[in-house]
């Protein structure tokens, strides 16, 4: 395209735009971009590489650069990057199972998504990419990052990740995948807890709600929502879940932005709502929807907020599509609790801390290398029937002439514990003794997790994971001890 077409192209392109503007809008609007137009032609005229003057390309890149200059979570989508989005809206995506946002000026992991590759791998909320295949993350745009990260299925990507205790960076070579969100897994603890946690709120209203009713059928006493590693979603399911808990006429949460379209405000509009004992697990991974549900239930003083502060993303995006299927990522309204708490770069507090489990560096290389599992596989090769628990089991295996069925649950743990050690000193790189034994709880809890899915399946597991889980047996605790109870609720309150 020679020069005069390129500004004939351009300025009725801004004629047009000019046309479209707001009576508001600066009179010198069209002089302030003479700059922009100036520039692309000099580009195309002058620079180096003619393979990279495409006009549609500069436009768009200046595009990305003006979005870039407003907040972390404003973008440009090209038309890829666009239909991506789209995807994983929907539920299924490709890619790592991480959450990413920009905090302090860093690539940030809001959340690991549960089961997919990053998770494995021991990805953690809070993590900052501090590289992508060698290269710094630093000035990279969110979108550019998500597209770096993304990947055909099977292919490898290597990130540097940056935590407390880590002086460089330490390098995780994943392989993508295809991720699936499953959004609900619930349970019933300790008898008569009812457990549900909602991993994304992206979809599956209606199963939440199925699953409040049948937690109300089995007349469960309490329940815990667990939000933890949960990096929000769409606004709209974050007010039908809360309509579960917050009654009809109270505040949920309500947005607040430069027009009144783009103000909003929901409320509570169900009769019968949850009336018996709440506690809501959040940790600094629970971002925007987690936020709005577990702020509205701490303002309305519906239940205990129990675990660490959360991630403090409360702006609100939307999507304004443009002709070429691209779109705009806006930031266009910030969103408060009921009693006006801003959330957005302060998170919610919890009623109770209880701090994350964090498992040592070397525990991380035996889950990230599966050494639970191998071990477990081989073990229970040599000890048929192996249980830690009841020996209701193995009299019924006919198992009783091993040693261990004669052992107390105590004495077997012990074993169990000692024979993994033996096993780790050759199998776990620069493996510690005195490390592994200031570990054994954590250890204990993994070993026991391998054990269920070996003999029971997925959902044994799910359960054992849970009953070793320090923030969940806190919030049982609570739910259990009536007094205690109450007298967290009165400081919620306050």
């Amino acid at each position: 395209m020679d020069n005069r077409k390129l500004w004939s192209v351009l300025l009725g392109g801004l004629m047009l735009f000019a046309a479209a503007l707001p009576a508001r809008a600066d009179d010198d609007l069209y002089q302030q971009l003479k700059p922009l137009m100036e520039s692309i032609s000099i580009i195309q005229e002058n620079y180096v590489d003619k393979s990279r003057v495409d006009s549609k390309d500069l436009l768009r890149g200046a595009i990305k650069g003006m979005v870039g200059t407003l907040d972390p979570f404003s973008a440009y989508m090209d038309p890829q990057q666009y239909k991506d989005m789209q995807q994983e809206t929907a539920g299924s995506f490709g890619g790592l199972g991480i959450e990413i946002g920009v905090k302090n000026g860093a690539l940030t992991v809001i959340a690991p998504i549960e089961g997919t590759p990053a998770y494995r791998a021991g990805i953690k909320a809070g993590d900052t990419i501090a590289t992508i295949e060698g290269q710094s993350t630093e000035g990279l745009s969110l979108m550019d990052a998500v597209h770096k990260l993304r990947g055909p299925k099977g292919t490898k990507v290597t990130i540097g990740i940056l935590r407390q205790g880590l002086k460089e960076p330490k390098d995780y070579t994943l392989t993508r995948d295809t991720i699936k969100v499953v959004n609900i897994h619930t349970s019933v603890l300790d008898g008569d807890i009812g457990y549900i946690r909602l991993n994304q709120f992206v979809g599956g209203a209606d199963e939440f709600d199925k699953d409040m009713k049948r937690f109300e059928s089995e007349h469960v006493k309490g329940l815990i929502l667990d939000l933890r590693n949960n990096p929000g979603g769409l606004l709209d399911m974050a007010g039908e879940v809360a309509r579960n808990f917050v009654p009809k006429g109270k505040l949920i949460v309500y947005t607040e932005g430069r027009y009144k379209s783009q103000e909003k405000v929901y409320k509570g509009d169900r009769t019968h709502v949850w009336g018996k004992p709440l506690a809501v697990l959040i940790n600094g991974g629970s971002a925007s929807a987690s936020e709005i549900v577990s702020g509205a239930i701490q303002d309305q003083g519906l239940g205990v907020i129990v675990g660490t502060k959360s991630f403090g993303k409360g702006s609100v995006q939307t999507i304004l599509p443009l002709s070429d299927g691209s779109a705009l990522r806006l930031t266009t309204a910030k969103y408060l609790t009921p009693k006006g708490r801003t959330i957005h770069g302060v998170g919610i507090f919890p009623d109770v801390v209880v701090e994350d489990s964090a498992p040592s560096p070397q525990v991380e290389t035996m889950v990230k290398d599966d050494d639970f599992t191998k071990f477990v596989d081989g073990y229970l090769k040599i000890n048929p029937g192996f249980s830690l628990t009841t020996t209701a089991r193995t009299q019924a295996l006919n198992v009783s002439t091993h040693s261990w069925s004669e052992l107390e649950p105590e004495s077997r743990e012990d074993k169990i514990l000692k024979d993994f050690e033996d096993y780790c000193q050759g199998q776990v790189p620069n493996f510690s003794e005195n490390q592994y034994w200031a570990d054994h709880n954590p250890i204990l809890v993994d070993l026991k997790v391998a054990l269920a899915k070996k003999e029971s399946g997925e959902e044994a597991a799910k359960e054992q994971e849970l009953e070793g889980d320090p923030q969940v047996k806190a919030a049982l605790n609570i739910l259990k001890a009536e007094q205690i109870f109450k007298k967290q609720m009165h400081v919620a309150v306050k």
